[in-house]
């Protein structure tokens, strides 16, 4: 007598293998269904990020999107689903897929390349799906393995040896070490191995795909240069705290988040945690790493929610003393820093001395040009109506400021040459870090001032907004030139006793006025 199966146990064949097919037709199925064997005592929790990183995936893999940039907070499963999960689901359709992977770290890597291997290699993975191919055995290592159906996955670092392979994935996942970001050589160096090395990889530039999966660190990291540069890449970009910008890609609106400040997955990283790395990461990190925009709104060492708007209908107040401040870079090339120049003028508010921006301007130029326009711009006379419409005679700058590096001497040995008078200044030799410190107070206490726009009232003058922009994101901005013009003006004002920061001083102290300095350059 044949044995009937119960009816036990027909459901839970049924149920097997709808599960199977489930698992084999979508990505976020086979998530839920492997997270065991992938994350063994860490329970699976849904989440919308896991099924739109998996939607847009699965766009990889039919051929929808070829190049993929996704940037969301750490702990949040990336790494997991793109660098380990998703080549294995891939395999159950296509296994001659070839994979090349990269970190910043070739031991995280490989450490992913063997959570794949160990994937495959699960009596999950093989009861089900076992019979498709087979691993080679000459080819089974930490580093690399490969199938019989010609796929493979290998595990390299930026700048590794391996990446003279190559493979129709390229997964990137965390090019950069937090704490080598914000190094300007490093991080360049790794935006040249993305350009020259990783993006000629591809077997097939055609058809092949690419997939970039990083938390931000830097507005010139290998995102920003994405963005900026490169084009062409969808952008999934989930913040850890929504910001209530409504966000889309090619497959549409992604992020169903409604309130201001709403997380990602609560139920696995909370306020709590959240809290914690905001602690930890302070507002570049938190900026960068959490929200994926490495520019703190509330500014960062330089504060410019700070900034005074000077009122256009009062007309410019009456100035005491101006200052144009110069960082120089002599080149024409449009990919290098620009020279950048900050006009500043001491003033008299409410009984004490402050100071305001009243133009700025950022240029690549050769040289001699660079030399004949600061002799026109010193040239130049700013003021004019007073505050009680009274006339006050322009002036001239007093001074010109030119940091003492040595891009900066030939522009210094010519202004004095042509009766200019022009110091080289380098605040005590500090870094550029070092100088944003001691300028922020001056600031911090609302003593630095822009002009407000007459054409657009309630806001600062336009040519303000790029010099603005670019002291609130330093010191993770593309560009700090502006930056060091107006810390050398700052510290220069303060050293010379044109202001002073409120604190404890002795009353007898002679005060030096700037105007007592005699000027040796003068006709």
């Amino acid at each position: 007598m044949n044995a009937v199966a119960s009816p036990v146990l027909i459901a839970e064949a049924i149920r097997y293998e709808k599960d199977r097919r489930l698992a084999s037709a979508s990505l976020y199925e086979f998530v839920k269904q492997s997270w065991h064997v992938v994350e063994p005592g860490v329970p699976f929790v849904h989440g919308w990020h896991i099924q739109e990183i998996c939607e847009h995936l699965e766009a990889i893999s039919t051929g929808e999107i070829r190049k993929l940039l996704i940037n969301i907070p750490p702990r949040h499963s990336k790494s997991t689903i793109v660098s380990v999960i998703w080549p294995m689901w891939e395999w159950l359709t296509d296994p001659s897929q070839k994979f090349l992977a990269a970190s910043y770290s070739g031991s995280l890597s490989i450490r992913d390349n063997i959570k794949a291997r160990r994937l495959v290699l699960s009596p999950w993975y093989q009861e089900r799906w076992g019979h498709m191919f087979r691993l080679s055995g000459d080819q089974n290592a930490k580093q690399r393995f490969e199938n019989d159906k010609t796929g493979y996955r290998i595990a390299t670092s930026v700048g590794g040896t391996a990446t003279g392979e190559g493979g129709s994935r390229l997964l990137l996942d965390d090019p950069h070490a937090a704490q080598e970001a914000q190094s300007d050589t490093i991080r360049q160096s790794s935006l040249e191995w993305f350009d020259q090395v990783w993006s000629t990889r591809l077997n097939d530039p055609k058809r092949d795909a690419m997939v970039t999966v990083m938390q931000r660190l830097h507005e010139r990291d290998i995102s920003g240069h994405i963005l900026e540069d490169i084009g062409g890449w969808e952008h999934l970009k989930i913040p850890a705290e929504w910001d209530e910008e409504r966000r889309k890609t090619s497959l549409g609106p992604y992020d169903p988040r409604k309130t201001k400040g709403e997380l990602i997955c609560p139920e696995r990283f909370g306020e709590e945690e959240i809290a914690t790395l905001k602690k930890l990461l302070g507002a570049y990190g938190t900026a960068g790493q959490l929200q994926q925009d490495p520019s703190p709104s509330e500014g960062g060492i330089l504060k410019t929610k700070f900034l005074q708007m000077w009122p256009a209908e009062k007309g410019l107040p009456p100035f005491e003393y101006i200052l144009q401040s110069y960082d120089c870079a002599f080149t024409e090339k449009t990919t290098g820093d620009p020279t950048a120049c900050s006009v500043w003028a001491i003033f008299t508010h409410e009984g004490a001395r402050n100071v305001m921006l009243i133009d700025a301007w950022a240029e690549h130029l050769g040289y001699p040009d660079l030399r004949e326009r600061a002799i026109k711009d010193w040239n130049t006379e700013y003021g004019g109506m007073t505050a009680d419409s009274q006339f006050s005679r322009p002036r001239r700058p007093d001074r010109i400021l030119v940091e003492a590096k040595a891009s900066g001497q030939s522009l210094l040995q010519d202004l004095r040459l042509a009766k200019v008078p022009a110091i080289g200044y380098n605040p005590g030799n500090a870094d550029k870090v070092s100088r944003a410190h001691q300028a922020a107070p001056t600031l911090e206490l609302e003593m630095v001032w822009v002009p407000e726009s007459k054409k657009n009232p309630g806001n600062f003058v336009s040519w303000s907004e790029d010099f603005i922009k670019e002291l609130s994101k330093f010191p993770i901005a593309a560009h700090d030139d502006y930056v060091d013009t107006f810390t050398q003006a700052i510290i220069y004002f303060r050293d010379d006793r044109w202001f002073e920061l409120p604190q404890a001083r002795d009353p007898d102290e002679r005060r030096v006025e700037p105007s007592q300095i005699s000027n040796p350059y003068a006709a």
